[in-house]
């Protein structure tokens, strides 16, 4: 952006700012707001299973809070870079999938697909009310979403970041009795986790 941009937007300018202050002050965080990540620091605990949608600095750091993690990868490079890290940092329980796009990446998502993605399907290989945290931060999220409803224990999280690309948290397929235990934005993007009842 230019400089006009940030003269006519100094609020914007602030807020990436600040962020990218703790972005360099937490480097091995995962790229989430940080009162997100302060409550997964402060809720989660080594006898958790989690599944993960979307995968990057987040799937390291998850990894060492909980006793097994799956995470879910469609780019064959950044699947490739994970792995490097997570082999260097010899973190051993993460079952990391690569699982291709099934359609053009810029395509927007459907509202039903036949058959389902086998991105999405990953949930299918848990049983239900197995997983204490699900978190969605990749493809065909609306589908994940209600695919991972039933997998989730009560008690358990759904982590959705980026809720700010619906209209409204009405939007998201999440079901109405589930408490909202986290709501926390960096002023560029939010990010919410609901606790399953």
């Amino acid at each position: 952006m230019d400089l006009r941009h940030w003269l006519t937007h100094p609020r914007e300018f602030v807020v990436r700012l600040r962020y990218f202050v703790w972005e360099k002050l937490h480097p091995n965080s995962p790229w989430l707001c940080p009162g997100t990540v302060q409550f997964c620091k402060k809720h989660l605990v080594p006898t958790m299973v989690g599944l993960e949608y979307g995968s990057g600095r987040s799937t390291a750091w998850f990894a060492r809070r909980l006793a097994k993690l799956t995470s879910v990868e469609h780019n064959a490079n950044w699947h490739a870079e994970v792995t490097n890290k997570l082999a260097a940092k010899k973190i051993t329980n993460v079952d990391y999938r690569f699982s291709p796009l099934e359609h053009p990446e810029p395509e927007g998502e459907r509202a039903e697909y036949d058959p389902m993605p086998m991105y999405v399907r990953v949930a299918d290989d848990f049983a239900d009310q197995s997983l204490n945290l699900v978190i969605v931060d990749g493809h065909y999220r609306n589908n994940c979403i209600r695919r991972v409803i039933a997998k989730i224990k009560p008690g358990g999280y759904l982590l959705v970041d980026d809720v700010n690309f619906w209209p409204s948290l009405a939007a998201l397929p999440v079901p109405e009795g589930w408490t909202i235990a986290d709501d926390s934005t960096n002023g560029l993007k939010r990010c919410v986790i609901w606790q399953a009842v």
